[in-house]
């Protein structure tokens, strides 16, 4: 049986709830950034920091450092050298202490735009997903191998620190679909955890 069936189903049942839900009024649900509701019944952030940078093609092992710090903070790429996320006073004071070849503003964006926007940042969240997916699928194999505990033990902490960061992702675009998805992935990977070592996928 594959590992992931029923995360698809509960994936497309928890997007058909969520479009059927009604609009509500403005909300504030995490403390600096503020949401706005749109025609939709989507929340979105009203105000968002963008991250400009121009780097010799030369110096790539600066760009590669900057694109893994950027993920780690939860800046999407919006186009080359251009990065975006959601506003809050403490992400804008992390991202600009990144690095000093970076130009960091905030600006607040229309509706439409911003919907846009969200549009771009969740294909930063559903790579989050598809890559906690996959190490799912490795921490199982991992806690199948009896003589792997060490090897498991390391994968299963990292897990923990990846829940963590989608997490404070998810935060910034809040939907009902994502929480149903990250909240049967830490099942999932309890259910893991409380096996035996050496025994694998029922």
């Amino acid at each position: 049986m594959n590992i992931f069936k029923k995360i698809k189903n509960s994936r497309s049942e928890s997007q058909k709830s969520d479009a059927r839900k009604t609009s509500s009024p403005v909300v504030d649900t995490w403390s600096e950034v503020s949401f706005v509701h749109t025609f939709t019944p989507e929340v979105i952030p009203a105000k968002w920091i963008f991250v400009f940078f121009d780097l010799p093609s030369e110096d790539s092992t600066r760009r590669v450092a900057l694109h893994r710090r950027f993920e780690k903070v939860g800046l999407a790429m919006h186009s080359q050298s251009v990065y975006f996320m959601p506003y809050s006073l403490r992400s804008y004071k992390i991202v600009s202490e990144i690095d000093d070849a970076l130009t960091v503003i905030r600006s607040d964006i229309e509706n439409d735009k911003s919907i846009v926007l969200v549009g771009l940042y969740q294909k930063l969240i559903g790579a989050l997903f598809t890559e906690i997916e996959e190490k799912v699928e490795k921490l199982a194999e991992a806690k199948a191998d009896p003589d792997n505990t060490r090897g498991y033990t390391k994968r299963y902490n990292k897990m923990l620190e990846r829940f963590e960061h989608l997490k404070l992702v998810l935060k910034y675009v809040p939907a009902d679909s994502h929480t149903q998805h990250i909240e049967l992935l830490e099942s999932m990977v309890e259910e893991i955890n409380n096996r035996e070592p050496g025994v694998g996928i029922s």
